[in-house]
Parts: structure tokens; C-alpha cells; sequence
């Protein structure tokens, strides 16, 4: 699948980091969607259906651990493929989500990974 069409849905609370994000993606050829919080990120998710979420793991007023482990019981969009952006130790952030698929990165993310790891995820 060309990544062209796919929708990338964008979950972060620091600005800067989402615009930064969108711009990588989007230079990549992604349409991207922006949410600025966990429940704002859940409830575009269920109404966009994207592709791939990729969502910071630390925010306030709901984490991404939270987030992920609603949208995984979520019998439409529980299969959504989820990139965790985390500025914790990796180690610590998988911990405390364990269990609920997630691919991790850890911040600060360069361009090219960032990249490759949606790419990685996108459906066959």
C-alpha cells in the first residue's frame, strides 16, 4: 500500500511536537489529522478511522497509556496499529502500558524513523 492515502491521526499536547510531526508526515506524502489530548485523540479516532495513530505517551488530562488501552477495547478502531512517542526511559513508558500492542519511539524522534516506523505499521 502506498502511503499516499493513508490518514496518519497526530495525538500530542505540545504544539510544537504536532506540528513538527505533521510536517514529517505530510513530506512523506501522509494526510494527517491533529488531536491535542487523549480523549481528543480517542474521539478522532473512532470518527476518522485512520490508518495509524501516533500518540504521545505523557499528557495531561489523560495519558497515552490510557488512551491506547481504551482504544483497544474499542471493537471498531481496537486493531488500529499505534506508534507511542514517549520522552520517559522506554523501558519505564512500556512497562506501565504493557500488554496493549504499541510500536515505542523514543523522544526525540528524527524525521526518517519517524517515517519508517509509520511505514512499518501501514496495512499490506
Amino acid at each position: 500500500m502506498m502511503g499516499t492515502a493513508a490518514l496518519i491521526l497526530v495525538v500530542d499536547d505540545d504544539p510544537v511536537m504536532r506540528e513538527i510531526t505533521r510536517v514529517h508526515l505530510e513530506g512523506a506524502g501522509y494526510r494527517v489529522a491533529l488531536a491535542t489530548s487523549a480523549l481528543d485523540g480517542l474521539q478522532k479516532a473512532r470518527t476518522l478511522r485512520p490508518s495509524v495513530v501516533v500518540m504521545d505517551f505523557a499528557m495531561p488530562g489523560g495519558s497515552g497509556g490510557e488512551a491506547l488501552r481504551a482504544l483497544r477495547i474499542d471493537d471498531e478502531i481496537g486493531n488500529t496499529p499505534v506508534l507511542m512517542v514517549t520522552a520517559w526511559s522506554l523501558a519505564e513508558s512500556q512497562s506501565s502500558a504493557s500488554g496493549l500492542a504499541a510500536t515505542w519511539l523514543q523522544k526525540p524522534v528524527m524525521g526518517d524513523r519517524l517515517i519508517q516506523s509509520v511505514r512499518d505499521l501501514l496495512p499490506a
